[in-house]
């Protein structure tokens, strides 16, 4: 190999010796010949930051670098790379081209960029976008993308056990269409969906989503995942061997294919478990030949702590699927749940065999919540708790009211705010109540599932004094009488009672 020296000589026109002592050279040429050496060094050195990738122009492959990214087109090589973006001339007219991406080491992350893309590689025998090696890779949406690959083919395939991440903005969209028999969207580790529209399509029994590892959707997403139709089973919306966590306000739709001779898919499948907080999703079985498929389907354990959410269950010739079907099923906070049983024998919510009764979820569940599980024969059952409505001004009752045994019952009588006697929220703050008497007990309600009823020992004494022998405090899911008697004797003069309900639970302490 030339060194830079012997090659900035040849360039200058001067021989070279490889014997000798060369005889001594003008200071023109030496210091033409530095020049020239320090330029070139220079720029061998220097990375390169290409601006924009044009697919039409060949395949692409980015692998990660010392310093960026190392992006491979035509059998030219650009390092350092630090912002790769690929894009197409006509994103009108698809290309046949590919792009893969190698993060080959644990400790190797490559971001790459889709800008307006469109790729069709139906008639390659190839993936579209291909993911591989055991680092991190990120694909960033700008602008609308699309992928669709050849046969067995998914339209982003991660065949690497790293983690690959898709993220977007509101306006910044994938849609992903596997070919026949394959998925829309795999990958071998985990996979997030980050911000962005996201649509995964499999074909011919593919899944919409396939990850090995865990599948995360959070960052307002909004994620359409369809399973595809197959001649024997259907494709699975979202199929995850890890867990499956919807948070963040995102927005998910999945679908199960239709199987035509044995199963549908699932709306969503999971080995791990399934977590949805806070967000909107529709989940659906697909129709099967003989059995329907699940809208939700865990293996472990199905938590949803908030949002609206919707599992129905396919039908089937011999059998339905169920809305949700796992072990555990873990409803809590104020969701809006509606699960639906597939026809002819699927359950709206089937929890380690048994229909779950809905009776026995009520004290985990929150203000609004609603939870509606429809059989296979159309009959629906319901639990809600109903959102408490603060009164502007106290509630006056009748003035009286028959008792069970037609006699008059001692009437009830609207109470003035009392000194000394307050109401707070969770926060602590002051809120309205309602107060009447009816002979010797004082009743103060609000509604509230939380709320603290607080009063002086001294008021106690002057309600004693007026002839109130107890005091009952109501909220919405608690009621608790107290003994004034029983109280005065707890404190001193200067003491508070305060008497805490927390939806069924309530606490007193005197001091």
């Amino acid at each position: 190999m030339l060194s830079y020296r012997k090659l900035a000589m040849r360039v200058l026109g001067r021989p070279l010796h490889t014997e000798g002592i060369d005889s001594p050279r003008p200071a023109s040429q030496r210091a033409a010949a530095f020049i020239l050496t320090a330029a070139m060094l220079t720029t061998l050195a220097a990375p390169a930051f290409a601006d924009i990738w044009h697919i039409e122009n060949g395949d692409i492959t980015i692998s990660a670098g010392e310093s960026g990214n190392n992006v491979t087109q035509n059998n030219n090589t650009t390092y350092g790379d630090t912002n790769t973006i690929i894009t197409n001339q006509n994103k009108d007219t698809a290309s046949s081209h590919t792009v893969t991406i190698e993060a080959k080491d644990k400790d190797d992350k490559v971001e790459v960029t889709l800008k307006d893309v469109n790729i069709d590689t139906s008639s390659r025998n190839k993936a579209a976008v291909s993911v591989t090696g055991e680092g991190d890779t990120n694909i960033k949406l700008d602008g609308d993308n699309a992928l669709k690959s050849d046969i067995y083919r998914s339209g982003i395939y991660g065949s690497g056990s790293g983690s690959l991440t898709i993220s977007g903005g509101e306006n910044d969209s994938l849609t992903a269409q596997g070919g026949s028999g394959a998925n829309g969207i795999s990958s071998s580790g985990s996979l997030t969906i980050s911000g962005g529209t996201v649509t995964a399509n499999g074909d011919d029994g593919g899944r919409g989503i396939s990850s090995n590892g865990g599948v995360t959707i959070s960052g307002g997403s909004t994620v359409t995942a369809n399973g595809g139709s197959g001649t024997i089973s259907g494709g699975d919306g979202i199929c995850s061997s890890g867990g499956v966590t919807i948070s963040g306000g995102s927005t998910v739709t999945a679908n199960g294919g239709n199987g035509g001779s044995l199963v549908g898919g699932d709306g969503i499948r999971s080995g791990g478990v399934v977590t949805i907080s806070g967000n909107t999703v529709n989940a659906a079985g697909g129709y099967g030949g003989k059995v329907g498929g699940y809208g939700i389907c865990s293996f472990d354990r199905v938590a949803i702590s908030g949002g609206t959410v919707e599992a129905a269950g396919g039908n089937g010739s011999t059998g339905g699927g169920s809305g949700i079907y796992s072990s555990v099923i873990d409803l809590s906070g104020s969701l809006e749940l509606t699960a639906k049983a597939g026809s002819p024998t699927g359950k709206a919510l089937l929890q380690n065999g048994r229909e779950l009764d809905l009776d026995t979820i009520k004290d985990k569940l929150g203000p609004g919540a609603k939870v509606t599980a429809t059989d296979a024969n159309g009959d629906s059952k319901q639990v809600s708790i109903p959102r408490p409505v603060e009164p502007e001004e106290p509630v006056i009752p009748e003035e009286s009211s028959s008792s069970s045994d037609g006699g008059s019952a001692t009437p009830s009588a609207p109470v003035s705010p009392l000194p000394g006697l307050t109401v707070t929220d969770k926060d602590g703050q002051r809120i309205s109540y309602t107060s009447t008497q009816s002979g010797n007990t004082l009743t103060v309600c609000v509604g509230r599932f939380t709320a603290s009823f607080r009063i002086s020992l001294a008021a106690l004494r002057q309600l004693r004094a007026e002839g109130i022998e107890t005091i009952a405090f109501q909220t919405i899911l608690c009621s608790t009488t107290l003994s004034v008697d029983e109280l005065l004797a707890m404190g001193g003069e200067d003491a508070e009672a305060v008497l805490t309900h927390r939806l069924t639970d309530s606490s007193l302490t005197v001091g």
